[in-house]
């Protein structure tokens, strides 16, 4: 159930929010940064505002045919400000450290598969987590000032105040939704993973 306020947001590469808000993906990969609290990424929220960012993002990390996702993504974190469009609710959370885990999770998501596995291999005593996400996109979405508590090389934002969804609808419907979280599930245990 999607709340009508939140006041909690997770960093993400602004193309991987465009992807999730195209429908191209469904899950995030995650290992923290080097600021998170104990430096261990841990799922702290069930639901949650995606906050672009562009730190690290890089053309040369994404699929050749998925760079043109790039191509109009405004960066308005330059201006001071941050727009808000989608929520995303956890839908399921696997943690993998296997490659044959990483390499058969390379259909479900836009980075190289080089990209990936480096990001699997960075910390390697803890594992990557595959972050199933049921997204919605905010009929208004919300531009607010970028305050200094929310920057560095963190995950989560507590953001200033709770600020409305308002008016969200699923990116996908449930029974497309449904067909990818099965299918990345197959693959991952065909590599011998159990979510």
């Amino acid at each position: 159930m999607v709340p009508s306020h939140s006041n909690i947001a997770l960093k993400e590469w602004s193309v991987a929010i465009e992807a999730l808000a195209q429908g191209e993906q469904v899950v995030l990969l995650r290992k923290g940064g080097i600021h998170e609290d104990g430096r261990h990424f841990r799922i702290e929220h069930d639901g949650f505002f995606l906050y672009p960012t562009s730190f690290h993002q890089g053309a040369d990390l994404l699929k050749p045919d998925k760079r043109g996702l790039m191509r109009g993504i405004d960066d308005d974190t330059d201006q001071g400000m941050v727009t808000l469009a989608l929520f995303a609710e956890v839908a399921e959370v696997i943690r993998i450290s296997e490659v044959a885990a990483v390499n058969a999770l390379a259909p479900f998501h836009i980075f190289s598969n080089e990209y990936a596995v480096k990001r699997a291999h960075w910390k390697p005593r803890d594992p990557l987590h595959v972050i199933i996400v049921r997204c919605h996109r905010l009929q208004m979405p919300q531009a607010l000032p970028v305050m200094g508590s929310y920057a560095g090389c963190k995950s989560w934002v507590e953001l200033v105040e709770p600020y409305p969804l308002g008016i969200a609808t699923p990116v996908l419907p449930d029974r497309r939704f449904d067909v990818q979280r099965a299918a990345i599930k197959t693959a991952l245990a065909g590599a011998g993973t159990t979510a």
